[in-house]
């Protein structure tokens, strides 16, 4: 199981680091620059053709699926048979309830006020 683990986990830095990547390439809404221009310019309207947003989109879509299928399936992964801890559990057997001790007057505080009798 931890193998298991340990590649989820490998499989979500993945795909985290490949969404940073396609999410930076994406070209602006507004064409004013932005970050995709920052990391060489057209580089994803040279790869893409003109259906660079369209293809960028998609993989974001997609990667964000994988991301998110992989984290869940991380958490089912750590939760580790919680049923089966719950089955074999002994419960601890149940005792009498204490007896109370008898009730006693309490001396008071204060030396100027009598005590109960």
């Amino acid at each position: 199981m931890q193998i298991l683990i340990g590649l989820l986990f490998v499989i979500e830095a993945i795909v985290a680091l490949l969404m940073v990547a396609v999410v930076m390439l994406q070209p602006p809404k507004d064409q004013s620059g932005g970050m995709g221009s920052a990391f060489g310019g057209g580089f994803g309207e040279e790869v893409f053709g003109g259906r660079t947003g369209n293809v960028l989109s998609k993989t974001t879509v997609v990667l964000g699926v994988l991301l998110i299928l992989n984290s869940l399936g991380i958490a089912f992964a750590m939760r580790g048979g919680t049923e089966s801890r719950l089955a074999t559990r002994e419960e601890a057997p149940i005792s009498a309830p204490a007896q109370e001790a008898p009730a006693t007057p309490a001396t008071p505080l204060d030396p100027m006020l009598p005590a109960a009798q």
